[in-house]
């Protein structure tokens, strides 16, 4: 029988470590308030004054999360009705991944919302849960949001924890009315096994011996548990439209992912299997066509149309919409999936 020295042990010992701290405590974004500066003459809108006011806002769990509002100044004027983007960053990121859309929301005439979940940038608490806890998380921030004067229809846009976070949130709040889910993960506990093999230098049969003890730490330190971490469970549940972004070369979270998600969701849905990693920056026109798809289903008409539907004919209209904007994907194939590729 094989028998391991004491360094041995004492190099796993280190990548458990480096294991579990990878999941639920990332490196935190540590940036300078001065990165969320942004110039408002960029904005080509001259009748509107813009304005960015930052806010500390209590989580269900108690911690203060660090907040921003990118958005008209109505305090001049009388009130004019904006849809509102909340960003959810991802998991070692912070708010300041969200400003980065602020000018080209705020010329489409969105304002926008972005924040540092509990755990990330300046916001307080020690762990993330990769949406668990994140998605509580969201509805205080949209509750929040709402009351402003102005605001009209909500959306979300999540990239990675916070595309998990987006998929396990928006079947629970019917004023979410339009998402974009960029890289999100289906099921994690199969991502940590594949986590564990990255960065842990153990062998492949007591993959799943770690992969319990981890579970057991997770779960104590931050009252998560990997097992319920599926975001593919809420797919069937959201009628919320959704388009969906996932990069070909991401070496994080395999675009199947996606694919297996999108392939289950209820909702109207888009898809774009784009070329690059999981953090390449997505590219200008990529970024148009989720603005544009926002711009569709968070508009006031588009809201008046779907009031006038009655609530039990409310599921055909939402499976006859997906129908007819998902005749080019109708199969998760890689035939199918070159003809939706941007080059990035």
């Amino acid at each position: 029988m094989e028998t391991y020295k004491t360094n041995d042990n004492e190099e796993i010992k280190y990548s458990y470590e480096n294991c579990w701290k990878f999941i639920i405590r990332p490196p935190r974004d540590d940036y300078s308030l001065s990165e969320l500066d942004f110039d408002f003459n960029q904005i080509q809108k001259p009748d509107f004054i813009y304005i960015r006011k930052d806010y500390s806002i209590l989580s269900k769990q108690g911690y203060l999360m660090e907040c921003s509002f990118f958005r008209t100044d109505l305090s001049k004027r009388e009130p004019y009705i904006r849809p509102v983007i909340i960003y959810l960053h991802g998991n070692s990121s912070s708010r300041v991944e969200g400003k980065r859309m602020a000018s080209m929301l705020l010329n489409k005439g969105f304002d926008l919302f972005v924040f540092d979940f509990p755990g990330c940038g300046k916001s307080e608490g020690e762990y993330i849960s990769l949406g668990f806890h994140e998605k509580e998380d969201v509805n205080v921030i949209v509750n929040f949001v709402e009351k402003f004067p102005g605001v009209g229809n909500i959306g979300i846009w999540g990239r990675s924890m916070g595309a998990a976070t987006a998929l396990m949130y928006s079947h629970t709040d019917r004023r979410i009315k339009a998402m974009c889910v960029d890289s999100p993960f289906a099921v994690f506990k199969d991502l940590a096994i594949k986590l564990c093999r990255k960065y842990m230098t153990i062998p492949e049969f007591i993959i799943n011996t770690i992969l319990f003890f981890l579970k057991k730490t997770i779960k104590k330190k931050n009252d998560l548990d990997l097992e319920e971490l599926k975001p593919i469970d809420s797919a069937e549940l959201s009628k919320t439209p959704a388009f969906f972004i996932h990069a070909m070369k991401d070496d994080l979270i395999p675009y199947e992912h996606t694919i297996q998600i999108y392939e289950k969701y209820a909702g109207i849905k888009s898809i774009n299997i784009v070329e690059g990693g999981h953090n390449t920056p997505r590219q200008k026109h990529l970024l148009n066509k989720v603005i544009n798809f926002f711009s569709k289903y968070l508009s006031e008409n588009y809201k008046k149309a779907n009031n006038e539907i009655e609530d039990d004919l409310e599921d055909e209209e939402y499976e006859e919409e997906s129908d007819k904007e998902n005749d080019n994907f109708s199969n998760a194939t890689y035939n199918t999936i070159n003809t939706n590729i941007f080059s990035e």
